[in-house]
């Protein structure tokens, strides 16, 4: 396998970091609680109007809005961690903000942390509520819009306002509104064009007001009170995952090296395969100039023998010689006896050389053992990293398998967000943002007016718990009319029941009595 096919199944490994999305980083209804309090306003010894409010410091300084505090006799704070319902004292309050501040001697509840990121227009929120059992509940929603409180001198706001449709009920004013990143981004409190001071009678509509947290803290500074201002950037759901992209980017660097260094070890370990078999081809070579000494060894033994046979030929003569010429005289008998000690000099010499021959052979086998026992060694080592490293390329190849899988089943965000304004027919204000990541959901989302049911609310008594289903499919945006009551229609068009339309820019979408105008942002 080269270093193309490497790096192919390394990219392939870590595809799935590139294309999940993180969900909303939802905060803990359990542990932000321990920081609420109910805000009971007393009138005559009984109770007079009742809302929200939360710790803004370990002294025991509690944000809620000012209106709780008109004509009343006397304030009381009730904790929702421990229960205790305990006096409190008024340190400020503005009419012109609608905020408050009361201070409780021992109320000993963990503060929450104050935030201006992550707040702008179309951005999801957070906040809390009280259901019909007085439990609390989180609700999420966008922000629709921005708009100032204008004092008495004009052009000057005394307050800056955000609008959104997160769902609360008339006793949640004064809760907390957050961001994404669990910080809190304003303080809810009524519409202040619903009615004059102190609003008492305000009830929650579609469009929820509330106070921004610059408001909250140039008027905490102003008095010296002690509070925590996060000052790190808060990012939306698509900015973290274009962050996590990166960092998946940088981590598919840092694999593709490590691929293409095994790439390299694999291409020395070739080389060293070709080494060695260099290698064997020359003890093979040296096993046949072995052979040949073998064979030579050989000839000079059929020498020997031949010698052998010349000098016993010899002998016999010399003995017959000597029989016959017994009277020569002892010249002729010194001459025998020197033949003879020649003979042995040459039998002595024989035997050496058979011996040294013996010995070359012997070497020359062991050289041919020790060479083929290199090349066995050899082979089985490199059969062995073959192996090894043809099932770290199997593991490899079946995680890039289960990688392409998660991915081809992971959604994708939209390429577009859509924005939704409008009213009904008395004029009441609507707004909904559908981020590109919910659109990038394959089962789309629901518009209606139940929480249990919907994804987005549409809180009017003429629309239905489960009105209409937006899909986006290839690039487009489709609108399912999903059996309402009052029907559903496209610029004018009444859709039949689970009919499907193409939503297009600045088109015309109506959600029972609601008037939406559709737009939708390239993201």
């Amino acid at each position: 396998m080269n270093k193309q096919h490497l790096s192919f199944i390394v990219h392939f490994a870590v595809a799935w970091l590139l294309c999940t999305s993180p969900a909303l980083a939802q905060i803990d209804v359990d542990a932000v609680s321990e920081s609420i309090v109910r805000v009971r306003a007393y009138d005559d010894h009984k109770v007079a109007v009742e809302g929200s409010g939360f710790v803004v410091n370990e002294e025991g300084y509690v944000l809620t809005n000012a209106h709780l505090l008109a004509k009343a006799e006397g304030l009381t704070v009730l904790s929702l961690k421990t229960g205790a319902e305990v006096v409190a004292q008024r340190v400020f309050a503005s009419r012109a903000m609608n905020l408050a501040l009361l201070h409780v001697q021992g109320l000993n509840l963990p503060p929450l942390s104050l935030s201006e990121q992550g707040a702008a227009v179309g951005r999801v929120v957070q906040t809390l509520r009280f259901d019909a059992a007085g439990d609390v509940r989180l609700s999420h929603g966008t922000i629709g819009r921005y708009q100032d409180v204008l004092g008495k001198k004009a052009g000057r706001p005394v307050a800056h306002l955000l609008q959104h449709n997160a769902l609360i009920t008339a006793k949640s004013f004064g809760m907390p509104l957050f961001n994404e990143c669990g910080d809190v981004v304003a303080i809810n409190m009524p519409d202040p064009s619903s009615g004059s001071w102190p609003f008492r009678k305000a009830k929650p509509k579609a469009a929820i007001f509330a106070l921004r947290s610059g408001d909250i803290i140039a008027a905490l500074k102003e008095r010296e009170i002690a509070h925590t201002v996060v000052e790190a950037e808060c990012l939306s759901a698509v900015e973290r995952a274009e962050r996590d992209k990166e960092a998946a980017f940088d981590s598919l660097d840092v694999a593709t090296a490590r691929a293409d260094s095994t790439s390299e070890a694999l291409e020395k370990a070739e080389a060293k395969e070709k080494v060695t078999r260099r290698m064997a081809e020359r003890e093979k070579v040296r096993a046949d100039s072995l052979q040949a000494a073998n064979a030579k060894a050989d000839s000079l033994e059929a020498a020997a023998a031949r010698a052998d046979s010349v000098g016993k030929a010899l002998a016999d003569s010399l003995q017959a010689a000597t029989a016959r010429a017994d009277s020569v005289g002892k010249a002729l008998a010194d001459s025998l006896q020197e033949a003879n000690a020649k003979a042995d000099s040459l039998k002595v010499a024989k035997e050496k050389a058979a011996q040294r021959l013996q010995w070359g052979i012997a070497a020359g086998a062991g050289l041919v053992l020790l060479a083929l026992f290199g090349w066995w060694l050899s082979s089985r080592r490199k059969e062995e990293r073959l192996q090894s490293a043809e099932s770290r390329v199997s593991e490899a190849e079946q995680t890039a398998e289960a990688a392409r899988q998660t991915v081809a089943r992971a959604p994708q965000p939209a390429p577009f967000r859509c924005l939704l304004e409008g009213q009904d027919s008395t004029g009441r204000p609507f707004a909904l943002t559908i981020s590109a990541l919910a659109l990038g959901d394959r089962a789309g989302v629901v518009l209606g007016r139940s929480p249990a049911n919907a994804e987005f609310i549409i809180d009017h008594e003429e629309v239905s718990r489960e009105h209409v289903r937006f899909t986006c499919v290839d690039g487009e945006l489709y609108a399912e009319d999903l059996n309402a009551l009052n029907g559903t229609k496209v610029n004018s068009r009444l859709l039949n029941p689970r009919e499907q339309v193409l939503l297009r820019d600045n088109d015309r979408l109506e959600i029972g009595p609601v008037v939406f105008a559709v737009r939708l942002v390239q993201e």
